[in-house]
């Protein structure tokens, strides 16, 4: 998505009331039906589903906003867990606001149906490298999803902004924190990434997407 686009949205969603998350409270749990549009104004929130064998975190980072346009779209309630994984607050807007919206604005309708359909492919590429990969493939298979959903150009680097604290990544790929950190610190000795706590910065995307490749 462009940043064109995504300010126009971001100038329409800012016309309505926000809804403010404490870090850690649930948003919307299994059974809930999504009953407006959310457009994320800060913070983070993880989607996640619950097994007998404990949480799995989906790597899809955008989810309020993304999910609450595909139940736009559909009648069914919602099966996932829903968090804030900082302090957070997004715009609720109302399903008839949204839907005059697209209607007057084709262009931005379609751009929404690019970034989540492309966002989609890049999620079930990824999850072939998580459920197969070794720890390394893994662990940079989720920072190509943080790229792309938050990269963005900033004097000549490649910055992400985005907590991806060793926790998090540990949880989404299914390895123990000791194992995460073991490979973050390998990224980062190979040059590949460098970290800070609510950002990290890609170093050599292209070292960093053959890594996730199978085989690597």
């Amino acid at each position: 998505m462009t940043k064109a686009k995504y300010a126009q949205l971001k100038t329409f969603f800012s016309q309505f009331p926000t809804k403010k998350f404490s870090k850690g409270s649930v948003i919307f749990k299994p059974g809930d039906k999504i009953e407006n549009v959310y457009f994320m104004k800060s913070g983070f929130v993880r989607v996640y589903t619950k097994t007998p064998m404990g949480e799995n975190t989906l790597n899809f980072f955008k989810p309020l906003f993304l999910v609450s346009v595909m139940h736009f779209f559909t009648t069914q309630k919602n099966n996932l867990h829903f968090q804030a994984l900082t302090s957070a607050e997004t715009y609720v807007v109302p399903k008839s606001e949204f839907k005059k919206f697209l209607k007057d604005n084709q262009d931005v309708s379609d751009t929404i149906m690019d970034f989540f359909f492309s966002s989609l492919l890049v999620y079930l590429s990824n999850q072939g490298n998580i459920i197969n990969g070794n720890a390394i493939n893994k662990v940079a298979s989720v920072l190509i999803q943080l790229v792309h959903d938050y990269g963005d150009i900033k004097n000549n680097q490649l910055v992400v902004n985005f907590p991806a604290t060793h926790r998090i990544v540990a949880n989404i790929v299914g390895l123990t924190r000791e194992t995460t950190s073991v490979q973050m610190s390998k990224l980062q000795k190979l040059g590949v990434i460098s970290t800070k706590r609510t950002q990290f910065l890609v170093r050599n995307f292209e070292k960093l997407k053959n890594l996730a490749d199978l085989g690597e």
